[in-house]
């Protein structure tokens, strides 16, 4: 019997038939144990088992076994697009979009974060803004000037970085539509070198069609077993929609090297190599956030600034260097 197609409606990347994925885990710092552990595994203590199972065919595989589906390439333009997506809450993905965004404007590159949960998007919150523009409007401007760039300008926060969200503007949530988002972003690119996305937790039709047009996709997870639950169920379904590593890159924020979720174990159960790290550093966080402030503009000198200046030249393709030494230490270095 053959297999049933893996999408809905072909004609939305986003309409996926429902993947009835069964995730095993629980503890991920047994996997690392292996032979070493001392008594039997009970109800209270099993082994990692982070793979999906395969509906009808009892055969369990990991996400990268999930075969490769096909997605459209994204535009060539000068523009670079960045979405950073979330596999569940508070995993921190809008304080590296922000960050990202906002070291951007700090070097002088003209940047926009476009916040695409519409209803309660964190990105202004973030940056302690109200917003004036909202999505909507700029829909409704994208559709009238023809495809041109921006010509009127956008909420801009002190470090230079503009934002783009629907704000407190619910009633105009309905004319942001996954349709118009194409011509939104290519009048974005026309006028910013650096686009990046935040707000994208899901498949839904806006999420997909956004990533359909992102350079580079940021998976941001934590070292706790739901995170990795989740990343596991959503790299499946990236897979599916076509997004392999070479598009799809893994960050881990708030790294300890103590934890007992190591990046070794969260490796071995993604299938994918964790490629940059954001040490942990909540109080430095929580104080950003609570001024609207950048984190490197209120401690520059910590590890966690320059993990976040690292991050930014490295997937912005800059080609100077950081104004400190050490980008492959601190991209990948986990001391």
């Amino acid at each position: 019997m053959a297999n049933p197609p893996p999408f809905r409606n072909p004609s939305s990347r986003a309409g996926m038939g429902d993947p009835r994925s069964s995730t095993f885990i629980t503890r991920l710092s047994d996997e690392m144990l292996g032979s070493k552990r001392n008594k039997p595994l009970s109800s209270e203590t099993v082994n990692l088992r982070v793979e999906d199972l395969d509906p009808g065919s009892g055969i369990h595989r990991k996400p990268q076994d999930e075969p490769l589906g096909l997605a459209p390439n994204p535009p060539a333009v000068a523009s670079r697009m960045i979405a950073v997506f979330t596999p569940k809450g508070g995993c921190g993905g809008t304080v590296l979009a922000v960050n990202l965004g906002g070291i951007l404007g700090r070097l002088g590159k003209p940047a926009v974060i476009v916040d695409l949960d519409l209803q309660l998007g964190a990105v202004p919150i973030s940056l302690n803004m109200r917003p004036q523009r909202s999505l909507a409007e700029l829909c409704r401007e994208v559709d009238l000037s023809n495809q041109g760039p921006i010509q009127s300008g956008l909420d801009r926060h002190a470090s230079g970085v503009c934002i783009l969200a629907q704000g407190d503007r619910i009633e105009e949530v309905g004319e942001v539509t996954a349709e118009r988002l194409p011509r939104l972003f290519d009048a974005l690119g026309q006028t910013f070198p650096y686009v990046i996305v935040d707000g994208l937790r899901d498949f839904s039709d806006h999420a997909v069609t956004a990533m359909d047009l992102a350079h580079l996709i940021l998976m941001v997870v934590t070292q706790d077993v739901p995170s990795v639950r989740a990343a596991s169920r959503s790299l499946r379904l990236f897979r599916r929609l076509g997004y392999g590593p070479d598009r799809l890159r893994l960050v881990l924020n708030r790294f300890h090297r103590k934890a007992p979720v190591t990046v070794a174990a969260i490796e071995n159960a993604l299938g994918q190599t964790v490629e940059a790290v954001l040490h942990n550093d909540f109080p430095l966080v929580e104080r950003a956030l609570n001024e609207g402030l950048l984190i490197p503009d209120l401690k520059p000198s910590s590890r966690l600034s320059r993990d976040l200046e690292a991050i930014t030249y490295h997937y912005c393709g800059l080609r100077e260097a950081p104004p400190r030494a050490g980008l492959l230490t601190r991209l990948l270095g986990r001391g």
